[in-house]
Order: C-alpha cells, then sequence, then structure tokens
C-alpha cells in the first residue's frame, strides 16, 4: 500500500512553515536553498518572484534527488517580493527599514 505523498518545503523561513502548520500540513523535510535574491536590472516585481521561486524549487531539487528518503516528494518553493508599482524593494532587514519603505510614496 502506498502511503501519502511526501513534501519538501524549499524554504528556511519560519513563517512559511508556520503558514504550512496552521493549514494542518507538515513537511516531511525542509531544504533551504541558497539563491541570490537581487532583482536582475529592469526586472519586474512578478517576474522577479517567480525567477527565485523557480530557483529555489531547482535548487531543492538537486537536494532532494540525492536523499532516499525523500527521492520523488512534492517540492513546493515561493518567494515574496515586496514592491511599489515595478520597483522592488530591498529586504528589510531591521523594523526601521520596514517602516521606512511603508513611508515611501505609491
Amino acid at each position: 500500500m502506498l502511503g501519502r505523498p511526501k513534501l519538501v518545503l524549499a524554504s528556511g523561513s519560519p513563517r512559511r512553515l508556520a503558514l504550512l502548520n496552521q493549514a494542518g500540513i507538515e513537511p516531511d523535510a525542509l531544504r533551504p536553498a541558497d539563491v541570490d535574491e537581487t532583482p536582475r536590472r529592469g526586472e519586474l516585481p512578478r517576474a522577479c518572484a517567480n525567477r527565485l521561486a523557480r530557483a529555489k524549487a531547482e535548487a531543492a531539487l538537486k537536494s532532494v534527488q540525492l536523499d532516499d528518503d525523500i527521492r520523488g516528494s512534492f517540492i513546493l518553493a515561493a518567494d515574496t517580493v515586496v514592491a511599489v508599482g515595478r520597483r522592488i524593494l530591498p529586504k528589510a532587514e531591521l523594523v526601521d527599514e520596514a517602516a521606512q519603505c511603508l513611508r515611501l510614496p505609491r
């Protein structure tokens, strides 16, 4: 008999894991990816988020293929990009930086 499909979360974000847990989903493994998250020149926010999520999924896939326990698992990868219009904002490391971004004109 086959068991339930396994799920790998391609993220090290405590918030992403908490969101899944709130939905009653517990990943079988976490495979955070080391991906350069620098937006490309002229890249639009949605395109940037899609590119980064795909890169994280591909990095996780390489890791998953090497692990017999989770080979063939579903991989969940995502990325969040904060933007004002077409302008991608840098990741805020401090509360002051986040507050400053929130005050930007729309």
